[in-house]
């Protein structure tokens, strides 16, 4: 901006300096609306921080704590573990199981019997004509059908085995070829194991059973044996005989992997010698799952009192770019920490989540048969407001965090090793039958939803909360009030111009009133 001096009257006036204060008093209006809604963006921006803590805590620790798989942690031991190891989850019952492997899930392996390619005749593996002798020059085609896939090979001069290997491989037909140059040898492998896994050339024309048999020295292909069919696990479990088609799968909680044969009774050649899987309560497991949880829905909770008791520092209003022209940027720093905190200060609905966490927690758990009736039963729950001498305890000042006594813990998981999942990962259908992790899972959801309709999401364009709709309200305002201002201070500015024509005016007319007096 050009400074505005005036001097053709002689007045010497800095209107740009006598504007600005005359614009500073009416400026002070527009700063406090600014003020305002930088003051209402610090709270929208503090809302969503906690709908990312709060969504975090949901579908991070909620959402996992719950299950039953980590609520009822199992320890599974093998009697032999080179023949078989297993795990279990929270469905297993603690028992011993007795298991006998008669056979290995296996899928087909079919390879060379001997190698393919006779170097003594100075042949080589650089084409399939210096290989195997084809005539380029007869066109002849191999063409596969693998597992009901095709496979086309035309024959050239610079056809390799390694497009016959990449042709099978790219075919989606189930089955895995490779050739190894150091052995020279073919291998055939079906991805799969079982009985239902199968290398099936049905439908191939002669010239490809010709390569596989003749060729690749595939001794067990041949124009009457198209088919090879993997093989089934066999294995006895408790009495009862069973097939998988693969050496890894689960009976009731128990995900069994078979590793070798059973060995042959050395007492009686008949049978084969079972190995045990015990199944027990990993009670150590399950406290380090619970004291986990406890630790983060403490820091949670933390978080939440940490905004309601925030101070606030009324007489610190936001900067604007004129105020901090005159301070350092320390000082700046220091101000807007200030100025920044308490945006949600005893905040009415922070308070009913807090408040909510603390009943979810305190809550029996309805419907539940023994002793045990909620989690502080079990030892876990805040501590005593009152010191053994009656007086009140710092525990007052914690907000509701949780401690988890161990021993009573340990103790309770002795005497019920599902307790744990009944206190927290039941379902219910209503709250007063849920698990205290069930009911904040759900409760947090509805939180979440509150601070959307409130603030927003967060990082994205907001329009519809009622936040985001004040802030707009704002806007409009400092909009209007800047087209104010701007025609107030074009008015003062012609006002100054007005006066400077006057007193030219008058300069002229005194100047020439004088030469006539002098004349």
């Amino acid at each position: 901006m050009v400074m505005r001096t005036y001097g053709l009257s002689g007045s010497g006036m800095d209107v740009d300096q006598m504007v600005k204060d005359l614009m500073k008093a009416r400026r002070a209006s527009y700063d406090k609306v600014w003020q305002q809604k930088t003051q209402l963006e610090w709270k929208k921006q503090d809302y969503n921080t906690m709908y990312s803590l709060t969504e975090d805590f949901r579908n991070s620790t909620l959402s996992d704590f719950r299950k039953q798989s980590n609520l009822i942690p199992k320890q599974v031991t093998s009697t032999n573990d080179t023949v078989i190891s297993a795990t279990a989850n929270g469905e297993a019952a603690n028992v011993s199981h007795a298991i006998i492997v008669n056979q290995l899930a296996d899928g087909v392996k079919l390879s060379s019997s001997d190698k393919i390619t006779d170097t003594a005749s100075g042949k080589s593996n650089a084409t399939l004509v210096k290989q195997f002798g084809y005539n380029s020059a007869d066109n002849t085609e191999l063409k596969f059908v693998i597992n009901g896939k095709n496979v086309n090979i035309n024959i050239t001069d610079k056809t390799t085995i390694y497009d016959v290997v990449s042709g099978i491989n790219n075919s989606g037909a189930g089955v895995k070829a490779n050739y190894d140059a150091t052995l020279d040898r073919f291998y055939f492998y079906s991805n799969k194991t079982g009985a239902s896994a199968t290398v099936d050339f049905t439908d191939s024309n002669l010239e490809a059973i010709d390569f596989v048999a003749n060729k690749l020295k595939i001794g067990s292909v041949s124009e009457t044996n198209l088919v090879f069919n993997g093989k089934n696990a066999k294995v006895n479990i408790d009495g009862v005989d069973l097939e998988q088609s693969s050496n890894s799968f689960q009976v009731s909680g128990v995900s069994y992997n078979l590793k070798a044969v059973s060995a042959i009774d050395p007492n009686d050649n008949t049978k084969r010698l079972a190995t045990s899987i015990s199944i027990q309560a990993d009670i150590d497991k399950t406290i380090s799952t619970v004291k986990s949880f406890v630790d983060t829905y403490n820091s949670f909770l933390k978080a939440i009192n940490t905004e309601l008791n925030e101070t606030k520092y009324r007489d610190f209003l936001p900067l604007t770019d004129a105020q901090k022209t005159d301070m350092k940027d320390s000082d700046i720093k220091a101000w807007e920490e200030k100025a920044k905190s308490g945006t949600l200060r005893r905040d009415s609905l922070l308070s009913q989540i807090a408040s909510t966490m603390r009943l979810d927690f305190a809550n029996p758990i309805q419907g539940l048969s023994g002793k045990y009736k909620s989690v502080a039963d079990i030892g876990v729950s805040t501590a005593s407001y009152v010191d053994s001498d009656g007086s009140m305890s710092s525990e007052l000042g914690n907000g509701g965090k949780i401690y988890v006594d161990e021993d009573k813990l340990r103790k309770a998981l002795e005497e019920d090793p599902d307790i744990v999942y009944k206190m927290f990962g039941s379902s219910g259908d209503t709250t007063a039958t849920q698990g205290v992790a069930t009911r904040l899972y759900n409760q947090m959801y509805n939180s979440m939803k509150s601070i959307k309709d409130v603030a927003g999401y967060p990082d994205t364009t907001d329009t519809t909360s009622s936040l985001a709709k004040q802030l707009q309200n704002f806007d409009d305002r400092l909009y209007d009030m800047s087209d104010r201002l701007q025609q107030m201070e074009d008015r003062y500015y012609k006002q100054f111009d007005a006066m400077e024509t006057a007193l030219s005016k008058l300069t002229q007319q005194s100047s020439w009133l004088s030469q006539q007096f002098s004349s």
